[in-house]
């Protein structure tokens, strides 16, 4: 059985959870899963809010417990960016300030080199780790293995002080780490955010800014591109941040266009097929990851900014958001999650038949001080007429007089989101809400129908109709 995402499913909020010890700050940036259920988070941890970052590798076994975690990196600043599971091993990339490529005299926060990995993901075991960059600012953002027994490292470099800052990809040996070749990316600034496959597996697509402009290209194994298509319709602060490629080769890429936030869908040409934009001045947000069910619901996960005033005690109001769309790009629904404090979502895995979101939230629900924590939703997809909805009235008997006033309900356990409940008495007769309340003013036999609405999905469930007899009074 394949996944279980469309407009016949509701997803419903089945678990949420804290991942991690719960005892310092572990910000997760990125995920992935693979289809035994082993799924690697990484990100960055720290023991205080005045101590370096080192780099967070978290592993999760099957059955949800932890396997085992990782703090990869060394005495500088280091921090994770992206990680992929390949067979059995976990390869990870950041950025790392614990090389000595850097002049002792150059403050802390300017310390970044490309930083990449890779770990045994049954054990924990790490098999490799390289470093490598100029005395200015380096850091790679993603890495993508291809069928040659190499990886593809995409992020931006400062080697070049009079070009700034400029996109650069490398190939990488997946066994030793060793750097087989680079290209930069033309015209500064730049930077390569993801790489991800094609349909095909021998060319990779991949996002990021050029010009202070959002773009979208296909490569080849060895970096080189084939086409390119440069957002000219969004300008800064424009960033793309998701990108997924279809199995009928479509490439969906989101993010943030200027002070709005969005998903683009792309034939495998690069030719742009439809956009949907959210607008909620002065609010913003941000898209971080998108999925693609198998009947074409398009899952896009991220972060809103929340309609309610910030207080001054309070951190942000950044919420974690997830939207499903159409394959032609027509909203079904989008779900708010999350409280007061800055939250918002990273990744985005797939199960058989559940969502699985992971987001970073501040941890409120311990004994230790205030602090940022890993966090996992998990909504399972929950069949139309597997929805355990009941229809109910306060007449047992199912015979009542006429012109007495008859209180009808349905029955909708917690975990269940409702939008409306339309009501046809079959008298000529409708109403909206739920509870509700009906005069007969005839006698006679009734069949009651009403219609639910669920907000996330089952939009139109008719309940089986309740027979009611209407007496004299």
């Amino acid at each position: 059985m394949g996944l279980l995402f469309a407009q016949g499913y509701y997803m419903a909020k089945v678990g949420q959870g804290f991942l991690g010890r719960h005892t310092q700050n572990e910000i997760p940036t990125c995920a992935a899963r693979r289809s035994d259920g082993f799924t690697v988070i990484g990100g960055y941890t720290t023991s205080a809010e005045t101590t370096l970052p080192d780099g967070w590798l978290l592993c999760l076994a099957p059955d949800g417990g932890e396997a085992w975690s990782l703090t990869p990196g060394g005495m500088g600043p280091d921090r994770i960016e992206s990680v992929v599971i390949k067979d059995s091993v976990v390869f990870f990339c950041g950025y790392s300030g614990s090389a000595l490529s850097h002049p002792e005299d150059l403050p802390v926060e300017r310390r970044a080199d490309f930083w990449a990995g890779a770990v045994e993901l049954f054990t924990g075991k790490l098999l490799w780790q390289s470093r490598w960059g100029s005395p200015h600012i380096d850091a790679a953002l993603t890495v993508c293995p291809t069928p040659y027994r190499t990886l593809l490292i995409g992020g931006l470099t400062w080697a070049d002080t009079l070009t700034g800052m400029q996109g650069a990809i490398y190939v990488l040996n997946e066994r030793t780490g060793e750097i087989l070749n680079q290209i930069f990316w033309g015209k500064a600034p730049s930077l390569i955010r993801q790489i991800r496959p094609t349909g095909e597996g021998r060319t990779f697509a991949c996002i990021g800014e050029q010009e202070y402009r959002p773009f979208l290209a296909e490569i080849d194994y060895l970096g080189q591109v084939y086409w390119r298509t440069v957002f000219q319709f969004h300008r800064f602060p424009s960033q793309l941040h998701a990108l997924y490629v279809a199995q009928d080769g479509r490439i969906f890429v989101g993010g943030r266009y200027g002070y709005q936030w969005g998903i683009s869908a792309f034939s495998p040409k690069g030719q742009i097929i439809w956009e949907k934009v959210w607008s909620s001045s002065p609010l913003t947000g941000a898209i971080h990851d998108i999925k693609e069910g198998p009947e074409g619901v398009i899952y896009a996960l991220g972060w809103q900014q929340g309609e309610a005033l910030i207080s001054p005690e309070q951190r942000g109001g950044e919420d974690i958001w997830l939207a499903a769309l159409t394959r032609e790009g027509r909203l079904l629904w989008e779900r708010g999650f999350g409280g007061p404090y800055d939250e918002r979502g990273v990744a985005l895995l797939t199960a058989q038949d559940s969502l699985i979101l992971i987001a970073a939230k501040e941890n409120r629900f311990t004994e230790a001080p205030r602090h940022a924590d890993a966090w996992q939703v998990i909504l399972k997809a929950i069949p139309c007429d597997k929805v355990p909805l009941q229809l109910r009235s306060d007449v047992p008997t199912l015979r009542e007089k006429a012109g007495r006033p008859i209180r009808f309900w349905i029955d909708i356990p917690p975990m269940y989101v409702v939008e409306k409940v339309m009501w046809d008495f079959g008298d000529g007769t409708t109403a909206e809400g739920n509870p509700v309340e009906h005069i007969f003013a005839s006698p006679g036999t009734y069949s009651i129908q009403a219609q639910v609405a669920l907000k996330y999905g089952c939009r139109d469930i008719y309940l089986p109709p309740m027979g009611l007899r209407i007496t004299r009074p």
